[in-house]
């Protein structure tokens, strides 16, 4: 009886450290793995333009020297443009904090997660506008602003909207306008 005890016991311990990984799944985690620098491979369609530009220069060589050329520096204004693309971006919360005297607005942008970019938020309420800008952090599966906190003190009362823009190199977006009641 009393082997069967411990053997039981032995087995909810082992159980219970086994689910500790669900909840703590990076357990003595020191930070966040720093994103390694890359740099964009062009398509195919630049690189067959990148080959006549080698056989061009191939015999641009064989020309006289005194000709000049534009077409690589053109070229190379080209591809070094980046396309932005809309994004969607959420307020999580919108919650005036009288005890601590702040608005705090907290916002994301699901389904990219990447460094760089900035979180402006834009406040209007009884004729006045408030604008404040942070930075925005990599997630998971989204990039998070950083929490806006503005002073009660800055803020006209009552009713007034909130709307949070979020700008990196890549992605633009602004969201739904939330409203909030400074008291």
């Amino acid at each position: 009886m009393r082997k069967s005890l411990i053997a039981a016991a032995a087995a909810l311990l082992s159980l219970t450290l086994a689910g500790c990984s669900t909840f703590y799944p990076n357990w003595g985690a020191t930070g966040l793995p720093a994103e390694p620098e890359t740099q964009e491979t062009a398509t195919s369609e630049p690189l067959e333009s990148e080959a006549s530009t080698v056989e061009a220069s191939s015999s641009q060589s064989e020309q006289s020297e005194s000709e000049p050329t534009e077409a690589p520096s053109e070229q190379a204004s080209e591809t070094s443009e980046i396309q932005r693309s809309q994004v969607s971006v959420e307020i999580i919360m919108a919650i005036p904090e009288p005890e601590v005297g702040v608005l705090t607005v907290v916002a994301q942008v699901p389904g990219i997660s990447e460094s760089g970019g900035m979180c402006t938020l834009r406040f209007i309420g009884a004729d006045q506008e408030k604008t404040m800008e942070v930075r925005a952090e990599p997630s998971s599966d989204y990039t998070q602003c950083f929490p806006i906190e503005v002073p009660l003190a800055d803020l006209p009362t009552g009713n007034g909207i909130v709307t949070v823009t979020y700008d990196s190199e890549r992605h633009f977006g602004t969201s739904p306008a939330s409203s909030v009641v400074i008291p």
